[in-house]
């Protein structure tokens, strides 16, 4: 006869998900639509350099973000 175990799922990744959810959407806006007091306050190649960072950011915090819903779908 199999057994049957009931086991307490965990909602880490429910909490990872919504933390590099606003993680990216924070870096989306500051990489692609920065504050006219930011740009204001930046060199051309510090702007740049901030930019580039905060897309970087933001794509990879938003596919952590899918990685972390999708397994918290899944694995429930």
């Amino acid at each position: 006869m199999p057994r049957k175990f009931d086991v307490q799922g965990t909602k880490s990744f429910y909490y990872w998900f919504l933390i590099l959810l606003a993680l990216g959407a924070w870096a989306v806006k500051d990489g692609w639509f920065p504050s006219q007091a930011k740009i204001d306050s930046k060199t051309v190649q510090e702007l740049e350099n901030f930019q580039l960072f905060n897309q970087t950011l933001a794509i990879i915090s938003l596919i952590g973000s899918a990685v972390c819903g999708y397994i918290h779908k899944v694995v429930k």
